[in-house]
């Protein structure tokens, strides 16, 4: 139970935290403090905007980024796999329409055969 818990709350929080909706809210959270507190120097920007910009505000739009092309993935395969299984049933319609041919084939050829002995017989 404990695993399907953690599962569940792991899908939510992923998709949670890898939305615009997200970015948008970190990246405002980001922002709000330069307000009342700016870093000086250009060393402290530096900081500031790997540490709080690119941390914080990236990584959301980098999970979007990945959830939007996993999903792109997911309807590409899900393309491919059902234009498979429909060439699969249509071969083995095939499939099933060449043994009834082979089948009639064998059946003509058994009765040349039997033809053919009763006229060397005569």
């Amino acid at each position: 139970m404990f695993r399907k818990f953690t599962k569940w709350l792991g899908d939510k929080l992923s998709y949670w935290l890898s939305t615009m909706a997200m970015f948008y809210a970190v990246s405002l959270l980001i922002l709000i403090p330069l307000a009342f507190v700016r870093p000086t120097g250009t060393i402290a920007w530096i900081q500031y905007s790997v540490t709080v910009f690119f941390q914080g505000a990236a990584l959301p739009l980098l999970g979007y980024v990945a959830r939007i092309a996993g999903e792109k993935t997911d309807t590409m395969l899900k393309e491919t796999h059902d234009t498979v299984m429909e060439e699969l049933a249509l071969v083995k319609e095939e499939l099933i329409l060449a043994k009834e041919e082979r089948d009639s084939l064998n059946r003509l050829v058994l009765e040349l055969h039997s033809k053919l002995d009763t006229c060397n017989g005569l």
